[in-house]
């Protein structure tokens, strides 16, 4: 790269870094908020969300990447422009599809990372954020051990808590268990421990009352203990196996989906199919969404009210094509023989660019001005 190639080079990554970081912000916002909600009802710490947070970030950068290039190419091209730098580039008789080297070499960096996502980062990620979450709602610890609240973890038991640790020790219980309509049962305690063990948690009382009414003879038993073992296991039930999602497969692995149904996956083959191609066709949006953007720019005619409908299009059309690849996989797996649309949309997109770089360039040879003697 020469002098200019690097100008124009560094000039797209400010923008570029600019859009990555707002957007990032705004879609992994938008796609915590539900796991606030996963956290907060299980009685987990900020910590879970911070790991959370994090495991769901290349999800959210694989959407935002070639959308931020895209943006920043749009960005950085209309303001050349504007601040006439590319009026002077292009009187120094450079063609646009020499000066385009810069935009490629931002798109090839972009691609690369998002490859890097998908195949790599993307399927660990998925299954660390699954395994956790489902950790989180079968860690009936936090979930019990809220203060002053009446809760019910399952229908015809209510637990109020007064105090408690996060360890489990406990200062102030009633526990009413009216799963027996006729022998409903409330205990006091004065303290407790709440123990699990796997799949096994148990409440230990100690210096408490328990309270059984008979609805039948309607006569109130009570007796007095020292400690008691009240066994939640059965009302809390066993953890059940997590189905394991496609997006959690490496691309090695989702082309061959016979082996992945033989080891127990729940989706279709076409499934499997749909999100290995998806996985391939995604990273090169990195690449053609700039060199698309690039295109239509530098090839629109100049008008001093600027290019802001040209922007508009364009803009538009990059974000139907991110939409398009995305929305083509559900098809694909409605029919998996259609494998090759899930790249129809990147080359679609490249034809074009190519299309009017090209055509814009033989115009310029057609019509240029014969040289003075």
């Amino acid at each position: 790269m020469n002098r200019l190639d690097r100008y124009l080079f560094v000039t797209q990554l400010g923008p570029f870094g600019f859009f990555t970081l707002a957007l990032t912000g705004i879609i992994w916002l938008a796609q915590t908020l539900p796991l606030m909600e996963i956290i907060i009802d299980n009685g987990q710490s900020g910590f879970i969300f911070l790991e959370f947070a994090t495991l769901i970030l290349p999800n959210v950068l694989i959407v935002v990447l070639p959308i931020a290039v895209f943006a920043s190419t749009l960005f950085t091209i209309n303001r050349l422009f504007g601040e006439s730098e590319m009026v002077v580039i292009l009187s120094s008789g450079l063609s646009p599809t020499r000066i385009i080297r810069a935009t490629v070499g931002v798109g090839v960096i972009v691609m690369l990372a998002m490859a890097v996502l998908l195949f790599v980062l993307q399927p660990r990620s998925t299954t660390l954020l699954a395994d956790r979450i489902a950790e989180v709602r079968q860690s009936f610890v936090g979930t019990l051990l809220r203060e002053k609240q009446f809760i019910h973890p399952t229908k015809g038991v209510t637990i109020y808590i007064k105090d408690s640790s996060k360890a489990g020790e406990i200062d102030g219980l009633f526990l009413n268990d009216q799963r027996d309509v006729a022998n409903p049962v409330t205990y006091s305690a004065k303290q407790a421990l709440l123990l699990q063990d796997g799949d096994e948690l148990r409440l230990v009382m100690y210096q408490g009352v328990m309270q059984r009414y008979s609805m039948i003879e309607r006569i109130l038993n009570t007796i007095e203990f020292d400690q008691f073992v009240f066994d939640l296991s059965g009302i809390i039930g066993k953890s059940q196996n997590r189905r394991i999602s496609p997006t959690e497969y490496f691309v090695s692995e989702l082309l061959d989906p016979e082996q992945i149904i033989a080891n127990g996956g729940t989706y279709s083959a076409a499934a499997y199919l749909a999100e290995a191609h998806t996985k391939l066709s995604f990273p090169l949006l990195g690449l053609v969404l700039p060199i698309y953007a690039f295109a239509m720019l530098m090839t629109a005619s100049y008008k001093r009210t600027g290019l802001g409908l040209r922007i508009a299009l364009t803009g538009a059309s990059g974000v139907s094509i991110v939409g398009m690849t995305l929305a083509i996989k559900t098809w694909v797996i409605a029919t998996p023989a259609m494998y090759l649309l899930s790249y129809a949309p990147s080359l679609l997109c490249l034809f074009l660019a190519l299309l009017v770089l090209t055509k814009n360039r033989i115009r310029r040879t057609l019509y240029k001005p014969p040289a003075r003697a």
